[in-house]
């Protein structure tokens, strides 16, 4: 009797936390979830009825879009619930929206509904809106977009033009976009002043994500207040214009004329005296090895404290000559992250004399080195890394799974330890899948 009666006095005394969160915190959690999801929380209770109507952030993405596309198979259906989706969800919310993403397939046929969706991010205050539109890369985007003023944060698909009255983004602080060659005109190459034009009318930007796709652009970027800058794809030359106070650059670029790799990197890295973070991927190493690496570059980057090198071809000399051309230009280097290529050579290049002794890293702290495989180059890394880095306080190796089986891991473990150590503090740790 004793336990009904304490079970009974729980349940009378037992509240509904759920609904009684506080406003900010039930927010939190309808903003965590798909739109969907956020909306049938109204079943629950009273309290929790038409608060998804109050989340700041609607992501109406390809997602959402799936879940329209369900149990349909006309088109014509598919637009209609999708504009009405749309139309209540926006016409719907209370309250200020600070960030929208908007998915469109590429066989939207209701213009009026985009240009009217746009009108609602002006009229709204949106700061943070992204346009995922796979159209025909030959048609604009609406006009009203590009007098969207108050935009923090776009995200746009391909861009094509920019309406003749258009006067820039005063807000905007960080802007991401791709320019590709036409498809049904692949002969035609697109303007870059297009874009050029763009950046130089946001002047507040200060992240800059691009995708360039074809290989007669010229791209010129002045933005005077670029902090972040993110370059990926295929181009003929990127120069960057006056003083710049980039302090993270990211290339991932192919230039397609190996005649001028010479010269974009050295015009590249001289302005580039503010970098503290560098990283140069794949692409930026599919023709490297047409450039003669200096020793070191006209200019040094004093700032750089990180650099990462992704996808470096580590059997070849000519690839690990320019890394130390990096060593040798970055004085106060303190983070190093190398990933090897999985592109190996069937054979080895015999070791290289060139890195023996070439610098000192004096403030090196921190290495990662990810796919090695154990070859001659890698090798020759490793053990200039140790032998010429004084505060070096943890090396790590993550093998890759080519090395074969224990006896070569052991082998590589091995060898490694019996490398100099400049530092007295150094861990290596050495990480086998």
């Amino acid at each position: 009797m004793l336990a009904v009666g304490f079970a009974r006095k729980c349940i009378k005394t037992t509240t509904d936390r759920i609904s009684n969160l506080p406003p900010n915190v039930t927010k939190q959690i309808l903003e965590c979830l798909p739109l969907q999801e956020a909306a049938r929380m109204s079943i629950l209770s009273s309290h929790w009825r038409q608060k998804w109507a109050l989340i700041s952030q609607l992501i109406l993405d390809e997602g959402f879009f799936s879940n329209i596309l369900k149990h349909r198979t006309e088109t014509a259906d598919i637009s209609l619930a999708y504009s009405k989706a749309v139309n209540d969800i926006l016409f719907s919310h209370v309250g200020p929206i600070s960030k929208l993403v908007l998915y469109l397939p590429s066989w939207f046929p209701k213009e009026i509904d985009l240009c009217q969706w746009i009108r609602y991010v002006r009229a709204n205050g949106v700061q943070d809106f992204t346009l995922v539109y796979d159209r025909d890369p030959e048609k604009n985007l609406p006009a009203s977009l590009f007098s969207c003023v108050g935009l923090t944060h776009l995200t746009l698909c391909k861009l094509i033009s920019l309406p003749p009255n258009f006067r820039g983004f005063p807000c905007l602080v960080s802007l991401s976009t791709s320019i590709a060659t036409c498809v049904h005109s692949p002969s035609t190459s697109i303007d870059a002043n297009v874009l050029e034009t763009l950046i130089s009318k946001c002047p507040q930007l200060q992240s800059l994500y691009l995708l360039i796709i074809d290989p007669q652009v010229n791209l010129s970027i002045r933005a005077p207040n670029l902090e972040d800058l993110y370059v990926e794809g295929l181009l003929s030359e990127l120069c960057l214009k006056g003083d710049t106070v980039i302090t993270k650059l990211t290339l991932d670029v192919d230039f397609d004329k190996p005649s001028l790799q010479n010269r974009h990197m050295s015009e590249i890295f001289t302005c580039l005296t503010n970098v503290e973070k560098l990283v140069l991927r794949e692409r930026f190493w599919w023709r490297i090895r047409s450039y003669d690496s200096p020793k070191k570059f006209p200019s040094k980057l004093e700032q750089l404290r990180t650099l990462k090198l992704e996808g470096m071809t580590l059997h070849r000399q000519w690839t690990i000559s320019l890394a130390l051309s990096f060593f040798v230009s970055c004085p106060h280097l303190e983070q190093l992250y190398i990933k090897a290529s999985k592109l190996h050579a069937v054979s080895d290049q015999p070791p290289s004399d060139k890195i023996e002794g070439s610098c000192i890293l004096p403030c090196l702290k921190n290495v990662q080195l990810f796919g090695i495989s154990g070859l001659t180059g890698e090798l020759q890394l490793i053990k200039f890394l140790l032998a010429y880095s004084p505060l070096l306080e943890e090396m790590a190796i993550e093998l890759s799974t080519t090395i074969g089986g224990a006896a070569e891991k052991f082998d590589f473990a091995k060898e490694t330890v019996r490398y100099h150590r400049a530092s007295t503090n150094v861990e290596v740790i050495i990480n086998a899948k």
